[in-house]
């Protein structure tokens, strides 16, 4: 990961662009990502809540928000002040996430993955765990480096836990500061775990991810990435 001086966003491609930031959920730190369409355009996964102003005008460098990425029913809660900076950009979800979004996000059109789908030029990909109830969706991006994935709650890699009531809640659900597939996702979300399993091995498979960018926790990097997630998704 490279930080350029005075620059507050992570950025995993510099060309493309392919970054992302964290932003304040509860008494936690998420992340978002920004990802390049070609023209300018941008496509913006999981639009954050308090980003500083030398952030908007790095994004500004970079493009104008053509889509904003709703990656499951739960990431939300950057999408009034987005929609409302960025008008023209379409609000995506996964049609498993639709419902939900509609109700808590009322007054904002959420639009089917196709229309992102068919503006993602090659290299960018959404696809979605086909077992997972509130509608987890993924990016991959091909990077200079090869493959990266962005995950937002399957995969989990957080460096701590916070303390009280909150952390021990947490590690009763079996959460663990390392890299795991998430355990809250995985008992109240995934309808089929063989099957989540068998789906997470074969897209491993055929992108070999070098880059793993997670919403929740630190980014990894490196020849092994592939085999740790794979490790971690045999063991959920």
């Amino acid at each position: 990961m490279v930080e350029a001086a005075g620059d507050p966003w992570e950025i995993y491609d510099a060309a493309l662009p392919f970054a992302g930031t964290t932003y304040g959920f509860g008494r936690q730190r998420v992340r978002m990502a920004v990802v390049g369409l070609g023209g300018g355009a941008l496509l913006v996964v999981s639009p954050g809540t308090d980003l500083r102003e030398a952030q908007w005008e790095q994004l500004s460098r970079w493009g104008t928000p053509r889509f904003l990425l709703a990656p499951n029913h739960f990431h939300h809660a950057g999408l009034p002040a987005w929609k409302a900076r960025f008008p023209e950009a379409k609000v995506v979800a996964h049609p498993r996430a639709q419902t939900f979004l509609r109700i808590k996000r009322r007054g904002i059109p959420i639009e089917d993955l196709s229309l992102l789908e068919a503006a993602l030029p090659d290299g960018v990909r959404v696809f979605s765990p086909p077992v997972a109830k509130q509608g987890e969706t993924w990016v991959s991006v091909k990077t200079s480096e090869g493959a990266a994935w962005f995950v937002t709650d399957g995969i989990v890699n957080e460096e701590h836990l916070p303390r009280g009531p909150l952390g021990l809640l947490l590690r009763v659900l079996g959460f663990r500061a390392e890299l795991m597939t998430n355990p809250f996702f995985k008992r109240f979300f995934v309808e089929d775990k063989t099957a989540y399993k068998a789906w997470v091995r074969a897209e491993l498979d055929r992108d070999r991810p070098v880059l793993f960018v997670p919403s929740h926790g630190a980014p990894l990097r490196g020849a092994d990435v592939c085999d740790r997630l794979r490790a971690v998704t045999d063991a959920a």
